[in-house]
């Protein structure tokens, strides 16, 4: 296949210190250490370009709104989506983290413990409930109408209009860390939670107990797509697991450092190396066909419903597309040299982490 650089544009800072969000037909993105920007998809045009500040905490699309955490100073910003004007903008404790939005309440704050957790009024900014001291969460999520929380044992989905639980769940495994997503979507009822020790645990809305996955290798980050749950190992590669029981579903073995989250692509899935190798997998891993963006040390891939694919590299952010090569045969990895794929063992996964 042909990768071809649709357009692309100056950060002047890392790429993956960039935060960025895809919408419809713009991307938004931190650039310039203090600058944010929307971008038409089309063609990257600049739509709007505005003050912000330094390394925002949180940036999400809310239909024509743009919700930023900004810093220095604290702000909860609300955005035009379409022209860049300041609809509202409200303060926010030092060290306020974690940003959710879910109909019209944007929930704010308990990350590390620093802060409540409080819901605010997306129309205006207005505060609508607080907890009545600082909270520990990871990484929020909107989710089965309403907003997943939760530290150490305990995962609580909160209802946005007044922070009241909706539901409680107790977990077999503390969850992770403050700092990484810790909760994965597998379905609209369903998710899959990061806890110690490389562990994953799944629960949903309904009568059943959270369930173990099992432990596996240590890994750096987890996702979502084509029906796995899929793991960026720190020792290189992904692993992707069934949700339903936590056995293999594929694996990829490299030799250099990839690219967190693996895109869906038509019935496939790409995945990125550092060097600027892509990589087009089939749904069961095995590679098909591959391409690279010549002279890109690439930090970050994305991409939206619509087939948007996007790049962020060391100090660029751009939008490209691929060609597959017409009755290219299917190729084993073993022949492509950086990538191999090992075929699910269908083993049980290991209850202690390597």
């Amino acid at each position: 296949m042909i990768a071809t650089v649709l357009w692309e544009r100056e950060l002047h800072q890392r790429g993956r210190a960039s935060a960025f969000v895809v919408g419809p037909d713009c991307v938004v993105l931190h650039e310039r250490h203090t600058r944010l920007v929307c971008l038409e998809r089309a063609d990257g045009a600049v739509r709007w370009d505005v003050p912000l500040g330094t390394w925002p905490r949180g940036i999400v699309l809310a239909g024509d709104q743009v919700l930023v955490l900004r810093q220095a100073p604290d702000l909860l910003c609300c955005i035009d989506l379409r022209t860049g004007a300041s609809l509202w903008s409200t303060p926010t404790p030092r060290w306020t983290g974690n940003l959710a939005v879910h109909s019209d309440t944007v929930v704010v704050g308990g990350w590390r413990g620093y802060t409540p957790i409080s819901g605010l009024d997306l129309a205006d900014g207005g505060l609508r409930w607080t907890t009545p001291s600082a909270v520990v969460s990871v990484r929020t999520l909107a989710w089965a109408g309403g907003v997943l929380t939760g530290s150490g044992y305990e995962a609580v989905l909160l209802d946005p209009a007044d922070g009241s639980d909706l539901a409680r769940w107790q977990l077999p495994n503390p969850l992770a860390g403050p700092d990484v997503k810790a909760f994965v979507p597998v379905g609209s009822e369903r998710v899959v939670a990061v806890c110690e020790a490389s562990s994953l645990v799944t629960f949903g809305v309904g009568g059943d107990e959270p369930a173990r996955l099992g432990s596996y290798d240590p890994f750096g980050a987890v996702g979502y797509v084509h029906g796995s749950v899929w793991m960026l190992r720190s020792g290189g590669g992904f692993l992707a697991v069934d949700p339903a029981d936590g056995t293999s579903s594929w694996s990829v073995e490299a030799d250099r450092r990839m690219v967190v989250d693996p895109l869906s692509y038509a019935d496939g899935l790409l995945v990125g190396d550092a060097n600027g190798g892509i990589r087009l997998l089939g749904p069961d891993g095995r590679m098909a066909e591959g391409c690279s963006l010549p002279g890109r040390r690439l930090d970050a891939l994305a991409a939206d419903d619509d087939g948007g694919l996007f790049f962020a590299t060391k100090g660029a952010f751009g939008s490209f597309t691929i060609t597959p090569k017409a009755q290219r045969p299917t190729t084993s990895a073993a022949n492509v040299g950086d990538v191999s794929v090992c075929e699910p063992t269908g083993q049980v996964p290991t209850e202690t982490a390597s």
